[in-house]
């Protein structure tokens, strides 16, 4: 089985595709993740954000839209702790529960999320027999 990541995405309103784009790009290169094997992921409060969906054009890559509870289900597993994000969310991490919801049950974190002051990315490697939401 070739392995499959979710690069789990968080980020504040009116995101830059080409920002957020190559913030990915320089998260899965430190990570040595190929992103032809990997799908973005984020929590469904984003799926009307544009600059999500352009950054995903841009990188070839399905965004999957997570619902609060797929991210709930994970944050037992999230190591970052965000008070302002677990105030807004429930969860300690956006991007980190998101990875590891959407790479499925099993699945691990590569390290822990990196971010700026408008984005965070973490990506989670799927295990054998994991299911997806």
């Amino acid at each position: 089985m070739s392995a499959r990541y979710a690069i789990g995405i968080g980020a504040r309103r009116d995101i830059d595709a080409r920002e957020l784009a190559e913030f990915v790009r320089e998260v899965a290169a430190r990570l040595c993740v190929d992103l032809q094997s990997a799908t973005l992921a984020t929590i469904e409060a984003r799926a009307d954000e544009p600059g999500l969906r352009d950054a995903a054009r841009l990188l070839d890559m399905a965004v999957v839209f997570l619902s609060l509870e797929n991210l709930r289900a994970r944050d037992k597993d999230v190591p970052t702790r965000s008070a302002r994000v677990e105030e807004i969310f429930g969860v300690g991490s956006v991007a980190e529960a998101a990875a590891l919801a959407g790479a499925g049950s099993g699945s691990i974190l590569l390290a822990p999320r990196v971010a700026t002051t408008r984005l965070a990315c973490a990506i989670a490697r799927a295990t054998e027999g994991g299911e997806s939401p």
